[in-house]
C-alpha cells in the first residue's frame, strides 16, 4: 500500500509558508456544533484568517493527505505509540501558517497537540445544547459519506477521494473508538472533559450558537457587532457543498473507472492473443497520471 500511495494515489503538500500572525483562537470543538457560523463570526470580529473545515476539500491540493500523515502519527498507523505522536508547532505551521483561527476538522482530533503547540491562543469549546441533537445532526452528514459507490468503489479510483476514504477509516474511527454512530455520544462528553481539563479556566470558553455575540465578544475582548449573528448549516446545505467540492471528483472517478475497466479487458485480450505486447504495453501505462487527476 506504501507504494500505491507514494505513486498512484501520491497528493504533493502545499508548499510551506512562514507563520506570519501569531495563532490566536483554537475552536476544538466537534463538527454539527456551529463551527461554520462561528467561523463567519469570527471573521466578522476581526479575525480575516480563519481555517475552518471546508478549507481542506477547497485547498489545490486538498489537504486529506496531509491529515492523514499527521493522523497516522497520532493514532499509530504508522507504527509510532498511540499517544505519543512528537507532533508540534512547526508540523502543523506546514499547513496553516498564514491562519489565526481554526475551527471544525480536524482540529478536534488534535486537541491536546493543538493546545500545547499554541498556548497563547485563547480556546473555545463550541458545543450544542443536546448532545442528543447533535449525534443526530454529525450522523446524518456523515452516513453519505460512509456508504455506497462513493465510499467503497470511487475511492480506489481517484487520488482526493483516496485520501478522503483514509481520512475516515484512519481518524474518524479511531477518534470515535471504532464508530462514530455507536460512541459519538460518550465520545463528545470525553472530547469536553479533556478540553477543560487541559485549559485554564481563564483561557477557557464554553459556548453555543444560541448564546450568540455577547459571552464570545467578552471572551475575545472585542466589541459586539450590530448585525445578526451568523447562521449555521443545515445538513442539506451541507451535502450540497460536500457535491459542490466533490463531483469534479467524482467525476474523474467514474472516468478512471470506465478506463480501468476497457484496459482491464484489453489486457485479458493481450495476454491470450499477444503476451509480449501486452507486457510491453502495460509497462508503458502511466498509471498514476489518470488515478491522480
Amino acid at each position: 500500500m506504501d507504494l500505491l500511495e507514494r505513486t498512484i494515489y501520491y497528493v504533493p503538500d502545499p508548499p510551506r509558508k512562514p507563520r506570519e500572525r501569531p495563532m490566536k483562537v483554537l475552536a476544538l470543538g466537534f463538527s454539527r456544533s456551529g463551527t461554520e457560523s462561528l467561523s463567519r463570526a469570527l471573521r466578522t470580529l476581526g479575525y480575516n484568517h480563519v481555517f475552518h473545515g471546508w478549507r481542506a476539500w477547497e485547498s489545490r491540493p486538498m489537504l486529506w493527505r496531509a491529515w492523514v500523515k499527521l493522523g497516522r502519527r497520532k493514532f499509530g498507523a504508522d507504527g509510532t505509540v498511540p499517544g505519543d505522536t512528537g507532533i508540534t508547532r512547526e508540523d502543523f505551521d506546514a499547513y496553516i501558517s498564514e491562519y489565526e483561527a481554526v475551527t471544525d476538522v480536524p482540529w478536534p482530533m488534535f486537541a491536546r497537540e493543538m493546545i500545547r503547540a499554541y498556548p497563547e491562543a485563547k480556546v473555545i469549546l463550541n458545543r450544542r445544547s443536546s448532545v442528543d441533537a447533535w449525534h443526530r445532526s454529525f450522523c446524518t452528514v456523515l452516513r453519505p459519506l460512509t456508504s455506497g459507490w462513493f465510499y467503497h468503489v470511487f475511492p480506489w479510483f481517484q487520488a482526493d477521494l483516496y485520501w478522503t476514504r483514509r481520512f475516515m477509516d484512519e481518524m474518524f474511527t479511531p477518534f470515535f473508538r471504532g464508530s462514530w454512530a455507536q460512541h459519538g455520544k460518550w465520545v463528545y462528553e470525553e472530547h469536553s472533559a479533556l478540553i477543560r481539563g487541559l485549559v485554564p479556566e481563564e483561557n477557557l470558553l464554553e459556548w453555543t450558537v444560541e448564546e450568540s455575540w455577547e459571552p464570545l465578544c467578552k471572551f475575545l475582548e472585542k466589541e459586539t457587532p450590530q448585525e445578526e449573528f451568523p447562521s449555521g448549516n443545515t445538513p442539506a446545505y451541507v451535502k450540497a457543498a460536500y457535491e459542490t467540492h466533490l463531483n469534479p471528483c467524482i467525476t474523474r472517478a467514474k472516468r478512471n473507472l470506465g478506463i480501468s475497466v476497457v484496459c482491464v479487458s484489453a489486457l485479458a485480450f493481450l495476454l491470450v492473443r499477444r503476451p509480449k505486447v501486452s507486457w510491453e504495453w502495460i509497462r508503458n501505462v502511466d498509471f498514476q497520471a489518470f488515478f491522480g487527476k
